[in-house]
């Protein structure tokens, strides 16, 4: 839906529950306003978002800038405000990739505690790699993510497998809004390797993160495709360099993810 709509927001609705207005808190009022226009559009201008609910500026700037400090908004590179990380989050449980963590898990949960290593699922938000869906097993070393966070996406098994089956451009903004930034000795720091690298994982069909972002930590991972090719998410299993020694432990680990990748697909009829 195009962002440049003039037409005024109908009034909404009151609940049958709602409070007295002695009870109100009018600043968060504005805040729910300003959260509600994106409802019918995903960007929204300063000015925009002034003309739909006649706020004056400094009361409109107070509520943008707290908003958008605690993550509910964000701004494009153009400067226009959409959704925001932590909106993702509290709404998770009604969105599509909850769908996904939820058929998923019991699968990966089972390869989980066969392994005795970490399994993740991570999807794509805005221009972030976020962590789904973690689980740990009991004897596992403990990795430094957790679910929610943010992780790079040029040098973790998941981000790469995102950036692969994502198209040119959309790779191209990720990397300018987050760099290609060095973690380890083994990191990528070159749009033309990342590209390379890119490619190669399409080729083979999995990703390896080989102490990329993490030293001593090597990770597998796979696309989770949607009816339309398109990437929904990627499913990675992290361990010790140690706990893959050779290019055939690898490729074991990963057919593992891509038979769970494809029992995801049937029963969110992805395929």
């Amino acid at each position: 839906m195009t962002t440049n709509r003039t037409t005024r927001h109908r009034p909404l609705r009151r609940p049958a529950n709602r409070p007295l207005p002695k009870y109100r808190s009018t600043t968060i009022q504005k805040a729910l306003d300003v959260l509600r226009l994106f409802a019918e559009s995903s960007t929204l201008s300063f000015s925009e978002i002034r003309d739909h609910l006649r706020l004056n500026k400094s009361t409109l700037f107070r509520v943008l800038f707290t908003l958008e400090t605690n993550q509910f908004l964000a701004r494009d590179g153009d400067g226009k405000y959409r959704l925001g990380l932590n909106i993702f989050i509290l709404g998770n449980s009604f969105s599509r990739e909850s769908v996904i963590k939820r058929v998923g898990t019991p699968h990966l949960q089972a390869l989980s505690g066969k392994l005795g290593m970490t399994v993740q699922v991570g999807i794509l938000e805005g221009n972030s790699v976020v962590i789904l869906q973690k689980i740990d097993p009991p004897s596992s070393i403990r990795m430094f993510s957790r679910v929610g966070a943010v992780v790079p996406a040029h040098c973790t098994g998941q981000g790469k497998t995102l950036l692969a089956y994502s198209p040119r451009d959309r790779v191209e903004e990720i990397i300018g809004a987050h760099g290609l930034t060095r973690y380890t000795p083994h990191t990528i720091t070159t749009t033309n390797g990342l590209f390379a690298e890119l490619q190669a994982i399409r080729d083979r069909g999995y990703t390896v993160d080989d102490s990329e972002h993490e030293k001593h930590i090597r990770c597998v991972a796979v696309p989770v495709l949607n009816e339309q090719g398109g990437i929904e998410a990627a499913l990675s299993i992290t361990g010790l360099v140690m706990d893959f020694p050779d290019d055939e432990t690898v490729a074991r680990h990963a057919a593992m993810l891509q038979e769970i990748a494809q029992k995801i697909r049937r029963e969110l009829k992805f395929c």
